[in-house]
């Protein structure tokens, strides 16, 4: 059952509120809110679930509209990530609403649907960024109600333009999975990585794991993996003073005639012959 999650005062002037994410394993369980929310995924992707679809796959470079009262479900991809969440009064989106063209503005967003990021919102999550690295938490806390209402106007825009309910068709989903399936990769070379693992990780099947990535990579996910390894293995032989032993223990291998192995395969050269020429 899903619970009421609070996020703005009825008695307070402020419309907006913005939350920050940097985390591993965020997960909130069914839930909703007093106000319309827009999730802003910055880094890695969650996996998002409302009352009226099912799992939705939310990366960068795109955002999430849930009305307000309208129950959803929230879960991290695997890894770091980072989002930031944007709650917005109702009341203040519907006084906004002729500004986009009333009738169809407001019945877009009485549901939830996933848009397109533009550049122009990218800039303005990077000016947060900036001012708050920047400025002091004073200054910036002055600055924050300009930020929030210029993330508002420009989320309000895409939703106006586009058409109603944009969902990434299939292609487009399995893109931005296998994107996270990559970074998730590379972040842990050091684990024990297989297709189990991963499938598990990301809740898919090993079939269809592996059939996604083939058709959107053109290589296996194992060759991926190894390549990765390949490649941040010869990043620490170049740039350290590692024994190739420890190196290749840095990149989840037991193994220094296996890492031989990869690296005649992918880079033409073994680790002792990279070592020599720096």
């Amino acid at each position: 059952m899903a619970f009421m999650s609070p996020k703005l005062n009825g008695n307070s002037p402020d419309v907006f509120q913005l939350e920050t994410s940097d985390t591993s394993g965020y997960a909130v369980d069914w839930h909703a809110h007093d106000c319309h929310m827009l999730l802003l995924p910055r880094r890695g992707g969650l996996f998002l679930s409302t009352e009226s679809s099912p799992k939705t796959h939310v990366a960068c470079q795109s955002f999430f509209l849930v009305p307000a009262e309208f129950a959803h479900a929230t879960q991290a991809t695997p890894g770091r990530e980072e989002h930031q969440t944007l709650y917005v009064d109702p009341s203040y989106l519907h006084h906004q609403a002729p500004l986009y063209g009333h009738s169809s503005f407001s019945r877009k967003v009485a549901r939830p649907g996933i848009w397109q990021g533009t550049d122009a919102l990218d800039s303005i999550l990077r000016l947060h960024d900036q001012l708050q690295s920047t400025t002091t938490a004073q200054d910036f806390q002055r600055q924050l109600p300009h930020l929030n209402h210029l993330l508002f106007q420009e989320c309000a825009r895409v939703i106006a333009c586009q058409q109603a309910s944009p969902q990434f068709n299939e292609g487009q989903q399995n893109a931005l999975l296998v994107r996270d399936i990559q970074r998730y990769v590379r972040e842990h070379l050091e684990a024990e990585l297989n297709i189990e693992s991963i499938a598990h990780e990301f809740h898919l099947s090993r079939r269809h794991l592996t059939r996604i990535f083939k058709a959107q990579t053109g290589e296996t996910l194992l060759d991926f993996a190894n390549r990765s390894r390949v490649e941040k293995a010869s990043a620490l032989i170049s740039t350290t003073s590692r024994s190739i032993l420890e190196v290749c223990l840095a990149v989840g291998l037991d193994s220094p005639s296996y890492l031989a192995r990869l690296f005649k395969r992918y880079l033409g050269v073994t680790p002792s012959e990279l070592r020599k020429r720096h």
